[in-house]
């Protein structure tokens, strides 16, 4: 096979509240905290920095990078997300710089026949770049709840290799790896998943016209599938399958023309065999078509006509929290306090503003927890988070108040230059014993570029065109104190 021209990972922080891995953007105690997720994808264009991958692997996605083979710095290549549709899984990444990265020769996925060598190129479990398994081509048309013809390979695909490319025998795509059969212990079967590339370059070339559209006849969570046998019991004609509603449907394009009972046994003349099928069906027609649904409803045949509505309900985009000052923390002063808190001379971080230069940088905040102490309900520090130094222009500087900070942050950001803040970790040995000690556990150093928040973002990481937008709600970690700065 050729040298592989596979991106082995594309990672992303996402703003969400779970994650595939430990690794989306999430709020936890009140404050945005990052977890990353892992896939894989292929450069499809070096003229346009264009990259392929799976939807699910950088929906809501606050940042995107792209880590090239060989790639060896801490921070990736940025991506900007094109267009992406849930339907078939398919996304559009464009890399802000793709040089030296070798791009994929795409084959034809019509030709591919049971049997054909396979080979799936990623990061599975997003720990192990530049993994390359081989197999077969077991079934050439696998459908798994939708109108995909999947590609299915026993080529080792696991958590981490979505979105990356499967390869025939000469070193050309022939599929975007996407899903797996697995144990419910997670373990894999030999049953793999891809959407072949023919499909994939029909789904990339609709996306480029506009935002992903598809009918929808408001099927979803009212239908079960009878079999034959079952539904000769309910006397419905033609001796095949059907499907039952077995709830009114009170939105959509299903309400007011089906009721919880109807039993629909054709679609346009298709007799139906199961849910599956018919999902199938109906993604064969767009929005504004209409569908004629032969049904039984209280023992009598009937025909009812729905009008097709849109399937696709847009995006969920992850909101940046407005802040003061250029680095988007809030930061305190705790010397003075009782208790915990007055251990701590240097400036703790007591908030991480979401999606500002700190968050982008995967700075995080103190963390705090409840205790239950008879009838009461006690609070105490999890951590505590101190900015203990500040380097800038080739010198490491030490940081006795928030002042400090907020003067290094100006002239960075007057010069364009980023700072590199040295925080130190303090955590519990036991952190469910809020009686032990709070100690020193690491020091680490992050890279940040100061910007001023901007209160209403034309982010390029998320999609031009959207049809509705998600924003979360603030929570503040504490209410603040005298002393307490947002930087």
């Amino acid at each position: 096979m050729e040298a592989s021209p596979e991106l082995d990972e594309v990672t992303h922080e996402q703003e969400g509240y779970d994650s595939l891995a430990a690794g989306r953007v999430r709020d936890k105690f009140g404050d945005s905290v990052w977890e990353i997720n892992n896939g894989s994808g292929f450069l499809v264009s070096s003229r346009n920095c264009e990259v392929w991958t799976n939807q699910h692997v950088i929906a809501d996605a606050a940042l995107i990078e792209v880590f090239p083979r060989g790639w060896n710095r801490s921070a990736g290549i940025q991506a900007t997300v094109i267009n992406s549709t849930p339907r078939n899984d398919i996304a559009i990444l464009r890399l802000e710089d793709c040089s030296g990265i070798p791009q994929a020769v795409l084959g034809n996925s019509d030709l591919v026949q049971p049997g054909d060598e396979t080979f799936a190129v990623g990061n599975p479990l997003g720990r192990n770049p530049d993994s390359i398994s081989r197999g077969i081509i077991s079934h050439t048309q696998r459908y798994r709840d939708s109108t995909t013809p999947y590609l299915q390979t026993d080529a080792a695909i696991n958590p981490g290799n979505s979105g990356g490319a499967l390869f025939d025998r000469n070193g050309k795509v022939i599929g975007i790896n996407t899903a797996i059969d697995s144990t419910r212990y997670g373990t894999n079967l030999g049953i793999g998943f891809a959407v072949p590339i023919n499909q994939v370059m029909q789904t990339v070339a609709d996306l480029r016209q506009g935002p992903p559209s598809w009918g929808d006849a408001g099927f979803s969570g009212i239908v079960s599938t009878l079999t034959p046998d079952e539904a000769e019991v309910l006397q419905v004609p033609g001796g095949g399958g059907a499907l039952v509603v077995i709830k009114t449907p009170e939105t959509g394009p299903s309400q007011g023309r089906l009721e919880a009972h109807d039993v629909i046994y054709r679609i346009n003349e298709t007799a139906i065999i199961d849910t599956a099928q018919a999902v199938r069906l109906v993604g064969h027609y767009e929005v504004g078509d209409i569908l004629s649904l032969d049904l039984v409803r209280a023992g009598e045949p009937m025909e009812v006509e729905i009008v097709l509505g849109e399937g696709w309900q847009g995006d969920s985009v992850p909101a940046p929290d407005n802040y003061d000052g250029l680095l988007g923390l809030t930061l305190e002063m705790w010397g003075d306090a009782d208790g915990d808190r007055g251990q701590f001379k240097k400036p703790v971080i007591t908030k991480v503003h979401s999606l500002g230069p700190a968050h982008r940088a995967h700075v995080a905040s103190s963390q705090r927890s409840v205790v239950v102490n008879g009838p009461y309900v006690v609070p105490y520090l999890l951590d505590v988070k101190t900015v203990t130094g500040v380097a800038y222009q080739g010198k490491l500087h030490s940081i006795a108040s928030v002042e400090e900070i907020e003067d290094f942050a100006r002239r960075a950001y007057q010069d364009r230059a980023p700072l590199l803040l040295e925080i130190e970790y303090w955590a519990r040995r036991n952190p469910q014993n809020h009686q032990t000690n709070l100690e020193l556990a690491s020091t680490a150093f992050f890279k940040i570029m100061p910007q001023r928040a901007i209160a209403e973002v034309t982010n390029p990481q998320f999609r031009k065109v959207m049809r509705q937008s998600v924003s979360r709600p603030p929570f503040e970690f504490n209410k603040g104190q005298a002393g307490s700065r947002n930087i």
